[in-house]
């Protein structure tokens, strides 16, 4: 094994432990904040963007340390494990961006001072989305790992 496909399985590693950890208590804490109110909501902007960009960047350089090792071991028709992590993959990129949307409507109303109540449709689309996507995760990493 040389150097360069080394660094990189360590970056995609990285990018992928980063990625999972990034927004993994993010619907939880929307939904708690939401159930005790006032001043708990206060701080939960400054809580979760930071948290939804980082997914969104670890997502980001996991595809991209995935392709440079395909690249890197000239890949042509990767195993079928691999093309269904990166088709998992691609789908939980889509999937943050649904949980983006449902977050903007919860911080819309916040920043306007309305009470969001923890039962808001766009909260349970919150844990609902990030429910599906930590399984999508799972099965990527299943298709990498397992030499189907």
């Amino acid at each position: 094994m040389n150097a360069l496909h080394s660094l990189l399985v360590f970056l995609h590693v990285v990018a992928v432990s980063v990625w999972m950890a990034a927004a993994l208590w993010v619907s939880g804490d929307v939904s708690r904040a939401l159930g005790l109110g006032r001043p708990y909501v206060d701080a939960l902007a400054a809580r979760v963007r930071p948290k939804l960009g980082l997914d969104a960047a670890a997502g980001g350089a996991t595809l991209a340390t995935g392709l440079l090792l395909m690249w890197e071991e000239g890949m042509t028709h990767p195993r079928i494990g691999i093309t269904v992590g990166f088709v998992l993959t691609l789908l939980r990129l889509g999937l943050l961006a649904a949980m983006r949307r449902a977050w903007r409507s919860i911080a819309s109303r916040l920043e306007r001072g309305e009470a969001v109540p923890a039962t808001d449709p766009s909260a349970k689309r919150m844990a609902m989305l990030s429910g599906i996507a930590h399984a999508l995760w799972l099965l990527a990493l299943a298709g990498m790992v397992f030499p189907v």
